[in-house]
């Protein structure tokens, strides 16, 4: 009888102690070891590489504005340096590739792993980043995007209690910014049709929810998505993956007319929040 015990406590010692190593986040074979030498804000480090510098931008994320040259430093922006900082600075990291090498600026493109932590996750889970996707880099979107309703539900981060809601006429329909007649045939142009949204406060606006109207019965609900304090967002007309500055109706026609039309905004209660014509 005691060894019958003896064998079903070992049974659920090693029953759990398997629960516990599926728990635990581990790295992707593979991946490249750097050094962090600096942190340049919330989701950019430099790192050496076999004693070359090279500048690494967090794949599927975005923080806020640090380093804008003409922008005043974004919500939450500072909070998010110093968590990237206390994570990876100094610290050996592995980089993980997906399919682009580099962004535009010519900074690697890497998911970043720090001991067990999955930095770009970690980020998303806090409320320190929102998902940002651009394809083709597109492995842990699915992920990034639950870690994201957590962290909303939670009100954790740039989801916390600030985000309070916008009063009609805060975040605004921004003419100067929006193209409502896309070059040549808009049918054939549909994401160079969009409508931009600004917003005018000092605080976050949490924009989940919202709608925009094209009557006489058309209409798109904004996601999961936070603009942030002086921001703007792009609604394109057309199909791509949705980014912290871009949305997409998903339309297979062009939604607005060239010559004259009206655009309505609506918070997630359905109050008018700014119309615009021309």
């Amino acid at each position: 009888m005691r060894k019958l015990v003896r064998l079903s406590l070992i049974c659920i010692a090693l029953a759990l102690s398997l629960v516990a190593c599926e728990q635990t986040p581990t790295r992707p074979p593979g991946l490249t070891e750097a050094s962090v030498a600096r942190v340049i804000d919330g989701d950019t480090i430099e790192v050496k590489i076999e004693e070359k510098s090279y500048k690494v931008r967090y794949i599927g994320i975005d923080t806020p504005e640090l380093h804008h040259p003409t922008k005043p430093v974004e919500y939450f922006a500072q909070e998010a340096y110093e968590k990237n900082k206390e994570l990876v600075e100094g610290k050996t990291v592995f980089l993980e590739k997906d399919v682009s090498e580099t962004d535009r600026y010519g900074r690697l493109l890497r998911y970043v792993y720090v001991g067990d932590t999955f930095v770009n996750a970690y980020l998303v889970q806090h409320g320190y980043a929102q998902v940002s996707t651009y394809p083709p880099d597109v492995k842990y979107q699915e992920r990034f995007l639950e870690l994201q309703r957590e962290a909303r539900e939670a009100g954790r981060g740039l989801w916390g209690p600030i985000l309070t809601p916008a009063s009609p006429g805060q975040v605004v329909i921004d003419p100067d910014c929006s193209q409502f007649d896309a070059p040549g045939n808009d049918h054939l142009n549909l994401n160079e049709e969009y409508v931009c949204f600004t917003n005018q406060t000092e605080h976050p606006v949490d924009m989940t929810g919202w709608r925009v109207n094209k009557r006489p019965n058309r209409w798109y609900t904004f996601p999961e998505f936070v603009l942030r304090p002086g921001a703007s967002v792009r609604l394109h007309s057309g199909k791509e993956t949705d980014t912290a500055t871009d949305l997409y109706w998903g339309s297979s026609q062009a939604i607005w007319s060239n010559v004259h039309d009206t655009v309505y905004l609506y918070d997630a209660d359905g109050r008018l929040m700014d119309e615009y014509s021309w």
